[in-house]
């Protein structure tokens, strides 16, 4: 039997921390006692040797406290399949208890040592002397603040002159250069370090010719830009909240111990849906909470190496409890957990969802918030539907939202049709509701 102090994780769970379909698969196939020797479990630490391709096995090791990884496999992805399966061998109550074997046991020694050094260096911070030292590092790091704004101011005006020839040329007339120049001009913004800049510069140059309503959204992607180099121009004329929201689209970022400091609002947090993301080599993760009592949107964001995968054994479908730290800025929706407690699956949960005219109230008030805002987390009643072109829709007495679903998602369509009123959650934005999840017999089936 597994450990009494460790709650066995779901299958979702354990399937959540797998950087990509194949290392998913592949892991859920390695969950036979059959695959596996030397298997046992001690308080967090599970261990195991999987058989392999070559003489000797694989040694894997886990630490449920991080959750951490450990195999000696050739496998560039972490965790590899094999951590994975070994996480649902254990999830499924087929690892015994026991003392662990000697190489689990250096590994996790090795842990521990490394997890002293840290609190040592703490303990230094802890020092005399630590205040004049803690003094010359802010000195340092308003020096290295200071230098990071010369150099992205000088590189928003760069992009605001060329913003400028733009719209005095007229798009048209540019559009062959165009994803040249924008490729060019994220680049630019890398150097500049205004990474949230780069990110909107590569997005709008994908934007063809042959692009579905391209002059549309690339007017309002070039027009934000110009709005947000306005507001950092003025940023320190803003209120407090609204610089922070600035800063945060320029992609000047938060310490997490910095947020974790500020004040957090506790609850029990339904993880209501989620999505992953890719961006070249770094992948996202967003995951929406909603708190049961203070009823709060709440955002999880986290990012992997798209060969790696994600710490967070949290999936949509459960619910824990923690205190939820929202990062600055208007109408901000990101957050830092602590005394996050094991999650569990959601069972019996009855939500108030909004109709479709309260959600659209929601994006105008998100909006008027914050301008740069892309989407807002809602839960819409609903029947299903179809617009005139086809295409699904969710709908009440006073409209229609358009549905946005992935392919592999339309089997969720019979379902929708057949039911008087279904509950969805997602993600609105004005090209319709991002389906992510829908709320049925008190559980969220994600999408």
């Amino acid at each position: 039997m597994s450990s009494p102090t460790i709650v066995p994780w779901s299958t979702e769970q354990v399937t959540a921390l797998a950087p990509d379909k194949q290392v998913a698969t592949a892991g859920l196939k390695l969950a036979s006692p059959t695959k596996w020797s030397d298997t046992g479990v001690h308080e967090a630490l599970v261990w195991g040797s999987a058989s392999g391709s070559g003489k000797k096995p694989y040694r894997v090791c886990v630490d449920l406290s991080g959750p951490a990884f450990k195999c000696s496999c050739p496998s560039r992805k972490f965790p590899c399949k094999h951590a994975v399966g070994l996480l649902h061998l254990w999830s499924q109550g087929q690892v015994a208890g026991g003392e662990p074997e000697a190489f689990a046991a250096e590994w996790l020694e090795g842990r521990a040592k490394r997890a002293q050094q840290k609190a040592a260096r703490q303990e230094s911070a802890d020092h005399p002397e630590a205040p004049a030292r803690a003094a010359a590092s802010a000195k340092s790091a308003a020096a290295r603040a200071r230098t990071r704004e010369r150099r992205i101011t000088e590189g928003l005006a760069d992009l605001e002159r060329w913003l400028a020839d733009q719209f005095r040329q007229g798009l048209a007339n540019s559009s062959a250069q165009r994803p040249k120049q924008l490729t060019a001009f994220a680049s630019r913004m890398v150097d500049a370090q205004a990474p949230g800049v780069a990110r909107r510069l590569t997005a709008l140059s994908r934007l063809t010719d042959s692009s579905p309503d391209w002059p549309e959204r690339l007017v309002d992607g070039l027009g934000l830009l110009h709005l947000l180099i306005r507001a950092w121009t003025r940023r320190e004329q803003l209120p407090d909240d609204l610089r922070a929201t600035v800063h945060s689209y320029v992609g000047i970022t938060v310490r997490t111990e910095d947020v974790l400091a500020s004040p957090g609002v506790g609850d029990t947090w339904v993880v209501v849906a989620g999505r992953d993301t890719v961006e070249g080599r770094l992948a996202e993760r967003r995951l929406w909470l909603y708190g049961t009592t203070t009823r709060r949107w709440a955002l999880i964001l986290a990012f992997a190496p798209v060969s790696g995968g994600f710490s967070t054994t949290v999936v949509p479908g459960t619910r824990f409890d923690a205190v939820a730290h929202f990062y600055p800025g208007r109408g901000q929706l990101r957050v830092a957990l602590s005394d996050e407690q094991p999650s569990r699956p959601v069972t019996g949960w009855v939500p108030e969802p909004s109709g479709t005219a309260s959600a659209r109230d929601a994006w105008r008030l998100a909006v008027a918030a914050d301008p740069w805002v892309e989407a807002v987390p809602v839960l819409v009643s609903g029947r299903f539907r179809r617009l005139g072109n086809g295409e699904p829709a969710l709908g009440d007495a006073d409209g229609a939202l358009p549905l946005i679903m992935p392919d592999d998602a339309r089997w969720v369509l019979p379902l929708l049709a057949d039911s008087d009123e279904v509950t969805v959650a997602g993600e609105l934005s004005p090209a319709g509701l991002r389906a992510l999840s829908v709320v049925t017999d008190g559980e969220v089936r994600a999408l």
